[in-house]
């Protein structure tokens, strides 16, 4: 039985009720509301989403914004921060703040992150890497030029001469697999395209540079990017199509490997 006592006119608690306050104490702050500047983030990003607010817009100015969103000037001044920080306002110090321009930087960034966190679901990256090559592939072999077979050639010859001299030729194979894309010629694939690249090789560089230390042939790349050109150079959709599949699947498969071993 909970039982109070006195002791100089003060209450003391037992250890049973002392351990329910604290119990008491640790959900309220579970429960507690996220900072306000955080609702600032959010329904501000919202606005943009929405289309409420596009680049180049400025800004209600701080004392009206925090009217508006129903906080302070110091949340407003947080959440602009923020914002500031993940690169969606720009604020100048004259004139407030403005909703920014998007950048393929700010792109590659965000591409970025989510991949890190989920770095070791391998397959989610390279699924997305086969549905967009192969679909270019396949529009390179109908579209292709002979100044774009002859560049597709340059480019495995670079990737090569790499692989040779001891490198892993991380960017000459970057820039191949991006030449098949923009041979496709359409821009907003080739732009999309770079961007997953370009984080690809961030995230997983290590894990590609162990996986290809224990690879004894590396010079079948070389050959498996020439039969490629060779199916574009045909005019073979469907072969080219193919061939890019089981490359890319192949690489999901040595990257998944040391991923997995890494856990």
């Amino acid at each position: 039985m909970a039982i109070q006592k006195k002791k100089e006119g003060k209450i003391i608690m037992t250890q049973r009720e002392l351990e329910t306050k604290q119990v008491i104490h640790s959900l309220k702050r579970e429960h507690r509301q996220p900072p306000l500047y955080n609702q600032v983030v959010e329904q501000i990003r919202r606005l943009i989403k929405e289309g409420v607010l596009a680049p180049g817009d400025q800004l209600l100015p701080e004392r009206e914004l925090a009217e508006k969103l129903g906080v302070s000037r110091t949340s407003v001044r947080q959440g602009l921060a923020i914002l500031e920080g993940m690169g969606v306002v720009e604020i100048n110090p004259r004139d407030g703040a403005y909703v920014r321009q998007p950048s393929l930087e700010g792109a590659v960034e965000s591409l970025t992150q989510a991949l890190y966190q989920e770095r070791e679901q391998v397959s989610h990256l390279f699924e997305v890497r086969q549905i967009i090559e192969t679909q270019a592939a396949r529009l390179a072999a109908e579209r292709r030029t002979a100044a774009d077979l002859q560049r597709l050639r340059r480019l495995n010859q670079r990737f090569a001469a790499g692989l040779q001299q001891g490198d892993l030729a991380f960017e000459a194979n970057r820039a191949f697999h991006l030449g098949i894309v923009e041979t496709a010629r359409n821009p907003l694939l080739s732009e999309i395209m770079g961007t997953i690249l370009t984080a690809t090789v961030e995230v997983y560089a290590m894990a590609r540079q162990q996986s290809l230390a224990n690879t004894p042939n590396l010079a079948k790349f070389v050959n498996e990017h020439a039969q490629i050109i060779e199916a574009i150079d045909q005019q073979n959709p469907d072969l080219a199509a193919s061939l890019l599949a089981k490359h890319i699947d192949d690489a999901c498969k040595r990257v998944e490997t040391v991923v997995e071993r890494d856990k």
